[in-house]
């Protein structure tokens, strides 16, 4: 992130120390499986080239790019940036994210809003580390399609975190279009209580791809549905890693995937599953091009 505010600065104090810290800190923490198809990564994958095509907005609620929202939101940010949806501490892959983040997306909603028109941004431009925070107030609902054209000289790295409060209710649709010698796509989620996380992802990327989305129920009643439509093509390899956590009474995560298995490409699933060992229910129903069942039109037209 570049931008460049009050006195030259190029960032707040906070992002520069929280990154410098994922750094120093790094090598403590668990190896994730296959990360060296990312590490180490180049400072920046594009030079001189300019990025765009982030939404920006004031008013009922907020967009902006995210290098000028940890200014004019740090307080927010400090609380929230891979904290706790995609933690920077999980792993070494994460802290290396959060440590070479080059833009992305934030979005505020505020509690008790509604809003009825989709909100969509398609940022664009050659990037290593794109990252998107979308926070959803309480009771708010609101639907967001995300859609990234992003091209990189190395491996990279795209990652969605979505924060909701108690009671809001959210469709959220991804179908970005990333291209890199390896992809690695993390779309992670926090709901408070009785919050409900409609997510649709839609793969089709013909190189090597690795999806991760997980969600954090934080009390009763929450709901996270996912459909994921998977398509390799002829020379795709993805893989797919859903998880889920969390406790209390009515809350649930269901999960349907669609594979097209007509090409030669390849999908490797992990079976959905919580990652703590916590009882919550789990449903999970994989469905392939080549057999009876409809394909879902309404994601295959989001492309």
């Amino acid at each position: 992130m570049t931008v460049k505010k009050q006195a030259g600065k190029a960032e707040p104090d906070w992002l520069q120390k929280k990154r410098q810290l994922a750094t120093l800190l790094q090598s403590h923490f668990p190896v994730l499986p296959g990360q060296e198809q990312w590490l180490p990564w180049q400072t920046t994958s594009c030079t001189g080239q300019e990025n765009g095509g982030w939404l920006r907005h004031a008013g009922t609620y907020t967009a902006l790019p995210l290098e000028e929202a940890v200014w004019d939101y740090s307080e927010l940010l400090q609380e929230d940036l891979m904290e706790k949806a995609l933690r920077w501490q999980d792993n070494q892959l994460f802290a290396a994210h959060l440590a070479n983040i080059d833009s992305g997306q934030f979005i505020y909603v505020p509690d008790d809003c509604q809003l009825t028109v989709p909100l969509e941004f398609t940022g664009q431009g050659c990037l290593a580390n794109p990252h998107n925070v979308i926070i959803v107030g309480a009771r708010s609902q609101v639907t967001i399609d995300e859609r990234l054209m992003v091209k990189s000289a190395q491996g990279l790295f795209a990652g969605t975190e979505i924060l909701l409060g108690a009671g809001a209710r959210v469709e959220y649709r991804q179908a970005n279009d990333l291209r890199a010698p390896v992809v690695y796509t993390a779309v992670h989620a926090y709901q408070a209580h009785e919050a409900t996380l409609d997510l649709h992802l839609v793969v089709a990327n013909q190189g090597a791809v690795t999806v991760s989305t997980s969600n954090f129920l934080d009390g009763a009643g929450s709901e996270w549905t996912t459909t994921a439509l998977l398509d390799p093509g002829d020379t795709g390899q993805l893989r797919f890693i859903p998880v889920a956590d969390g406790f209390g009474q009515g809350s649930h995560a269901d999960l349907t995937t669609y594979i097209n298995d007509q090409g030669q490409g390849q999908v490797k699933l992990t079976p959905f599953k919580t990652g703590s060992g916590e009882p919550l229910p789990l449903k999970s129903t994989v469905i392939r091009k080549s057999g009876a069942a409809k394909w879902p039109l309404s994601l295959t037209g989001v492309r």
